[in-house]
């Protein structure tokens, strides 16, 4: 342990095995201590970031049949839908009006849609509500329009930069093990998959998130095997704005009879408490409120957050999945300061816009 605060204290990066070292010995309460330390490195001020977004999903029918999902549909499902170019600007529209800075914009992998159903999304989207930021279209859903428009990755992406879009959320990440992955979501792109879309819209200039969801068939190699790839690509291009890990839910899935119950705050905390250590070239990371609760969620910013993400003023991922939180600005600006932080209101790139 002393060998690895030496490092984070002067600002040194660690390995896997310190990082092995960190999950399997060092109590949940000196992680806490020793990520702040790494975070107070990165950013010393106090400033806690929240964005006022929307998460709506233009479609929920999905062939990638993920274990761990509860809101894909087959077509012909009772509930499937498809929303309209014209529905989607609608919901933008009145998110704006709201006071939505970023609209988080995901779905199914529809095989019906084509690229030009996702042009016209960006076209509508940033000529109509030019002051609302589109955050859209994960590496999964690149892969899937690629494939059914019967074009390469890296078109796809072209064609939304030419169009108007600037970032990608980090979404479909899960755990970047193919051996995880193989087992939660075999017809899933893989994690060399995800990789490689991810680095190919850094390198046509796009920015975007990076994310982790834990808490299902992983082991302790696994997460540790994802920061490491995280870390490796944004020593390459820089082009993460943040790192966004969450726990999974297992309500109303089909994982939900082999993991009843989730994990708890401590396994949460010591896990975010060590992207913060391992992340040391990630300015923001992203404590989760929406995930765990708002006690959790406050504790999180003495682990190493720096940011309490979103809003959601419209979310259905993990709403299919029972899950019950739910904030607005004032809870949200509550849990921020009640832990001894000032609360800052950001837009998608991380930049202030407000100050409470």
């Amino acid at each position: 342990m002393h060998d690895i605060l030496q490092k984070v204290i002067n600002s040194e990066r660690i390995d896997k095995d310190d990082a092995h070292y960190i999950l399997d010995n060092i109590n949940t309460l000196d992680i806490g201590r020793i990520a702040m330390i790494r975070k107070n490195s990165l950013d010393p001020s106090t400033n806690v970031s929240f964005v006022i977004d929307t998460n709506p999903n233009y479609t929920n029918i999905c062939e990638t049949d993920c274990s761990f999902c509860a809101f894909w549909r087959k077509k012909e499902h009772s509930d499937s839908y498809t929303l309209t170019v014209d529905k989607i600007l609608e919901i933008v529209k009145t998110s704006y009006h709201n006071g939505a800075t970023t609209v988080l914009l995901q779905g199914g992998h529809n095989p019906e849609l084509r690229l030009e159903y996702y042009l016209e999304i960006i076209d509508k989207i940033t000529s109509e509500v030019p002051n609302i930021h589109l955050h859209a279209f994960s590496a999964p859903e690149v892969f899937s329009v690629a494939k059914y428009s019967k074009i390469s990755t890296k078109e796809v992406l072209k064609n939304f930069w030419n169009h108007g879009l600037r970032t990608i959320p980090g979404g479909g990440a899960e755990v970047l093990s193919n051996r995880v992955r193989k087992r939660i979501s075999p017809l899933k792109i893989d994690a060399d998959n995800w990789m490689r879309i991810t680095e190919e819209a850094h390198n046509i200039g796009f920015k975007s998130t990076a994310t982790m969801m834990f808490g299902h068939a992983e082991e302790d190699e696994d997460i540790i095997e994802h920061l490491f790839k995280i870390r490796n690509l944004q020593d390459k291009t820089s082009n993460f704005l943040s790192f966004i890990p969450w726990t999974f839910k297992p309500e109303n899935t089909f994982m939900e009879n082999k993991i009843s119950t989730e994990i708890g705050g401590d396994r949460y905390l010591r896990v975010l408490g060590l992207s913060r250590i391992f992340l040391d070239n990630f300015k923001y990371i992203q404590g989760s409120w929406f995930t765990q609760g708002f006690k959790v969620g406050g504790v999180s910013l003495h682990y190493g957050a720096n940011d309490v993400g979103g809003t959601l003023l419209q979310e259905n991922v993990l709403k299919s999945a029972n899950n019950p939180y739910r904030a607005g600005i004032e809870e949200i600006v509550h849990i921020i300061r009640s832990e001894g932080f000032q609360p800052i209101q950001r837009d998608t790139f991380y930049e202030k816009i407000k100050e409470y």
